[in-house]
């Protein structure tokens, strides 16, 4: 729990520098030829960074974190303009479900910088959600597909997404064990696809028996 925390922490505390710096240079384009675009996006910016540093504890809604990856989107949608597409289709019934805080947003980053930016086209990014029974219990899964530069299994882009997948690998592992996974393939057709699959549980619960742990029916116990 402990080092899902600082892991957290050092994650609030960390704003890519490289996507800074673009989003940055990107107003200060607009502010010539485009003032107004150019204040729109540095409103996407502010409440991007808003909502990274903000303090509100492991867990957050994915509607929050979905309204993360939508400002993050606006400011590079500037940067690319129709080399990105973009669709998010996550319903309003799902927005309340608690979710570890900064688990989808790191995913669509790495779909932008590995996927979309290399490639001379472009791409789509796409953002779905969805609940599903597994084995008696039920899961939020959250896709994050790109149609961008395609993953090549073993290539240094491979060995860069990983940093950020494992990181998040490492704090759903804290926090629900073997319960939660991340895959990350490319399928045919298409694009590359990241997956989360979140056991949905009383977070309140899980918070109030940390003492003892012990996972019984309908719940995880967090290691």
């Amino acid at each position: 729990k402990l080092t899902a925390e600082a892991e957290l922490k050092a994650l609030r505390a960390q704003v890519n520098p490289h996507f800074l710096f673009n989003a940055l240079t990107t107003i200060g384009y607009l502010i010539e030829s485009a003032p107004p675009r150019a204040m729109n996006t540095l409103m996407q910016l502010t409440a991007l960074l808003r909502g990274v540093l903000r303090s509100e504890g492991d867990f957050t809604t994915l509607g929050r974190e979905i309204e993360l990856v939508e400002h993050y989107l606006k400011i590079e949608h500037e940067r690319f303009e129709e080399r990105l597409r973009v669709r998010i289709e996550v319903p309003q019934a799902l927005r309340h479900l608690q979710i570890p805080a900064l688990v989808v947003q790191p995913l669509v980053e790495n779909a932008i910088k590995h996927g979309v930016a290399p490639s001379t086209t472009g791409g789509e990014v796409e953002v779905t959600a969805r609940t599903e029974g597994t084995g008696g219990a039920e899961c939020l899964r959250v896709s994050v597909r790109n149609t961008g530069a395609p993953l090549r299994p073993g290539s240094p882009r491979e060995a860069n997404e990983q940093v950020g997948v494992e990181n998040v690998r490492r704090r759903l592992s804290g926090h629900y064990g073997e319960a939660a996974t991340l895959t990350l393939a490319t399928a045919p057709g298409r694009g590359t696809i990241a997956e989360l699959l979140i056991p949905l549980v009383d977070v309140a619960r899980m918070d109030k028996d940390d003492h003892d742990a012990h996972p019984v029916a309908g719940r995880v116990g967090r290691r």
